[in-house]
C-alpha cells in the first residue's frame, strides 16, 4: 500500500497558499472603493471570502492529528484554493484589486 505523506503534502499546500497571498499583496494597491460597481464591490467581497476560509482550512490542517480528518482537512483546502483562484480570476479580468 502506498503511504501517503501528510506533512509533505501540507507542507506543499502551505507554500502555495503563501504564493498566492504575497500575489494578492502585491496586487492591492490604488483601487478606489468608492468607483467601483455593485458587482465588483460584491466579487472583491467574494475574493475576501475565499481568501479568509481557505486560511482558516490551514488552521484547522495544522490542528489534526487522526489521518481521516487530515485527508478532510487537504480536500477543504484544495477546496477552498480552487474557489479563491476562481474569484481571483474574475477579478483580475476586470483589473480589481483588494485593499
Amino acid at each position: 500500500m502506498n503511504k501517503i505523506n501528510y506533512r509533505e503534502r501540507a507542507r506543499k499546500i502551505i507554500e502555495l497558499s503563501e504564493a498566492f497571498s504575497q500575489k494578492l499583496i502585491e496586487k492591492v494597491k490604488g483601487q478606489k472603493v468608492s468607483t467601483l460597481s455593485c458587482e465588483e464591490k460584491e466579487l472583491l467581497d467574494n475574493l475576501r471570502s475565499a481568501f479568509n476560509e481557505w486560511k482558516s482550512k490551514e488552521i484547522y490542517f495544522q490542528c489534526v492529528c487522526e489521518p481521516d480528518l487530515v485527508d478532510l482537512a487537504i480536500y477543504e483546502i484544495e477546496a477552498s484554493k480552487i474557489k479563491y483562484t476562481y474569484f481571483l480570476k474574475k477579478a483580475r479580468e476586470k483589473d480589481l484589486s483588494l485593499k
